[in-house]
């Protein structure tokens, strides 16, 4: 458990490393840096140490969706730190012809289930993927990442219901809760208070976990669920976590890093690692 906990860390800091590196690549663009931090532990404990992705067979291959599209370059970065992606298309972030967009596409070559340009599709994809597996007896697990003010969108709950009525459990849904979105707070904007009691009620095993501690989250999967709930996972985040002018900010959802500022980002990235 401490060498999990420890690779996962490691990923995390790099990660975030990575992401603050983007901006030279944009080039005085904005980019989408608040909801890509928050979710950074999230990726590095999913990809790091409980997904088996380094496989080409389908029915053994577990899939995750990122609904938070917005935060793409937490996936490509995690992506990056675990082997899966090619560090030099990194750099073709967002430029002209690149794979590799400011809104996650989907890309069955690079391993991206499903765009989330559009919020809120992502879930309903991954109850049919995990529909799939359960009808043809395939062992992978589908776990999406979506955001807590993409709960507001009705066709997440549609997809809730769907999965607890047809007993899923081998789909994981992951809330980033920072508590934050593009216009202020989801407190203000459309408030997900008791947030667990509202998807035990529809029928999901939820658990609430810190989404910046690895340890506490490797714990949830260091034992296989035998449930026959699908399970939700709201993981309490800081939005923009790591770089302190960004933290609990919601201007910093999207936005250009000014010259300053990139360079008190690097600094702060930096030192984490």
């Amino acid at each position: 458990m401490d060498d999990s906990v420890k690779h996962c860390e490691e990923i995390a800091a790099a990660m975030r490393k990575d992401i603050i590196e983007l901006a030279d690549v944009l080039e005085g663009k904005a980019g989408h840096w608040g909801g890509a931090l928050s979710c950074v532990e999230i990726l590095a404990v999913l990809f790091g140490e409980v997904m088996n992705l380094k496989t080409t067979d389908f029915a053994q291959k577990d899939k995750f969706l990122l609904s938070k599209g917005h935060a793409s370059m937490a996936l490509y970065t995690a992506m990056v730190e675990t082997g899966l992606l090619n560090r030099e298309l990194l750099q073709t972030y967002q430029k002209d012809g690149s794979r590799l967009s400011d809104l996650a596409v989907a890309d069955s070559e690079l391993g991206v289930e499903c765009s989330g340009g559009s919020l809120g599709i992502n879930l309903s994809m991954g109850a049919g993927l995990a529909l799939l597996a359960k009808r043809k007896g395939y062992p992978y697990h589908t776990y999406v990442l979506v955001g807590d003010g993409e709960l507001d969108e009705g066709s997440v709950w549609e997809a809730i219901m769907f999965a607890s009525q047809q007993k899923l459990n081998n789909l994981v849904l992951i809330v980033d809760a920072n508590g934050l979105q593009s216009d202020g707070s989801t407190k203000d904007i459309l408030s997900w208070e008791h947030l667990a009691d509202r998807l035990t009620a529809f029928g999901w095993e939820t658990i609430e976990t810190n989404g910046h501690d690895c340890r506490e989250m490797l714990s949830i999967w260091e034992n296989r669920y035998a449930g026959h709930l699908p399970r939700a996972i709201i993981a309490h985040t800081v939005k923009g976590k790591g770089i302190s002018f960004m933290e609990n900010d919601h201007t910093w959802h999207d936005r250009a890093l000014s010259r300053d500022f990139l360079k008190q980002a690097k600094q702060e990235a930096l030192c984490a690692c």
